[in-house]
C-alpha cells in the first residue's frame, strides 16, 4: 500500500481550481476574507447585516470566503549515472509513485520532470491526473540504466508551468556549487522542496586500511588509494563539509534540504514538511 505525504502550503495558491490549499481567489470556503458591496458578489445568503448598517454609504455588505484551491506538483529528479548507485535509483522510483499518488489524494495535478546530460521528451509528464501514465513511467525508470550527468537540471524551469508550483528537487547533488545555484536561480519563482541522496557506503563504510578503488560514475574515471585511518576521516570530514556547502547553497535561496543518508522514509519526508509549515 503506498503511504501519503502529507504536504501543506506556506503560501496561497493562484490555482482557479478548487482543491485542498490556501488560495488566492473567492469562492466556496469557511476561511473569511473581507466584506464586499452586494453587487460586487451578488450573493444575498451572505449579507452582512452589521457590517451593512455600519457601512458609511448604507450599501448592502456580503461576507466574502477564501476558496481553497489545487496546486501543481512536480518531481523534479536527478537521473545522472552517480543516481544509479546502491538505492538511490529505488528510492527515486517509490518517491514519484508516492508523490503522484498524494498528489492525486490532494486533487492536485502531478508532472514529473527527469533529467539526465540534457532533457528527453520521454522523461516529461505534464501536470494532471494520470496515475496510469505514473505507473507506466515508473516502470519505464526501473529498466533505465542511468548515466552521464545531470546538466539538463538546469533548463527544467523552461518546462514548469508559469503559476507557483510545489517543486521536489531530488537528487544527490554530486555537481559543482555554481551548477546548483544555477539550477537554483531558474527555480525561484516555484517553492522548491530538495531531498538530497546520499548512500553512507559513499563514505561512512570505507575501511580503515587497505587497498581502495574509486570510480566517478559519469566519467568513468578510477583513482586507487591506499586507506589508512587519517585518510578515511578526511574523506569523511570532506562529506560533512560538503553538506554543510550544500545546506547553506541551498537556504541562500530560502529553500531547507532534506538529507536522505539511510533508506527511503515517507515518515521521515513528512516530519521535514510539517517543520518547514510549523
Amino acid at each position: 500500500m503506498t503511504e501519503t505525504l502529507f504536504y501543506r502550503l506556506p503560501w496561497q495558491s493562484s490555482s482557479v481550481y478548487p482543491g485542498a490549499h490556501p488560495g488566492q481567489m473567492i469562492g466556496a470556503g469557511q476561511l473569511f476574507k473581507r466584506h464586499e458591496p452586494l453587487i460586487a458578489s451578488p450573493d444575498p445568503r451572505r449579507i452582512d447585516l452589521r457590517a451593512s448598517i455600519l457601512d458609511p454609504f448604507s450599501s448592502y455588505r456580503v461576507r466574502v470566503y477564501q476558496q481553497q484551491s489545487s496546486v501543481n506538483v512536480y518531481l523534479l529528479a536527478d537521473m545522472s549515472a552517480s543516481m544509479g548507485y546502491a538505492d538511490k535509483q529505488q528510492t527515486l522510483l517509490r518517491f514519484l509513485l508516492t508523490a503522484a499518488n498524494s498528489a492525486s489524494d490532494y486533487g492536485d495535478k502531478f508532472g514529473f520532470i527527469g533529467c539526465t546530460e540534457r532533457i528527453e521528451h520521454r522523461w516529461l509528464l505534464p501536470a494532471g491526473q494520470h496515475l496510469g501514465r505514473v505507473s507506466a513511467l515508473a516502470k519505464q525508470l526501473e529498466r533505465l540504466s542511468f548515466s552521464g550527468s545531470a546538466n539538463g537540471l538546469q533548463n527544467a524551469a523552461a518546462f514548469l508551468p508559469a503559476e507557483r508550483s510545489l517543486v521536489f528537487l531530488l537528487s544527490d547533488c554530486h555537481f559543482p556549487l555554481p551548477q546548483l545555484r544555477a539550477v537554483l536561480g531558474s527555480l525561484q519563482a516555484h517553492d522548491v522542496i530538495p531531498l538530497v541522496l546520499w548512500n553512507q557506503h559513499e563514505y561512512a563504510a570505507l575501511p580503515n586500511w587497505g587497498l581502495i578503488s574509486f570510480q566517478d560514475m559519469e566519467n568513468n574515471a578510477t583513482r586507487t588509494l591506499f586507506m589508512r585511518p587519517a585518510l578515511r576521516q578526511k574523506i569523511i570530514a570532506a562529506y560533512q563539509q560538503r553538506q554543510h556547502d550544500l545546506k547553506n547553497t541551498f537556504r541562500a535561496f530560502g529553500s531547507e534540504p532534506l538529507f536522505i543518508t539511510e533508506g527511503y522514509s515517507t515518515q521521515t519526508i513528512n516530519r521535514h514538511l510539517q517543520q518547514r509549515v510549523a
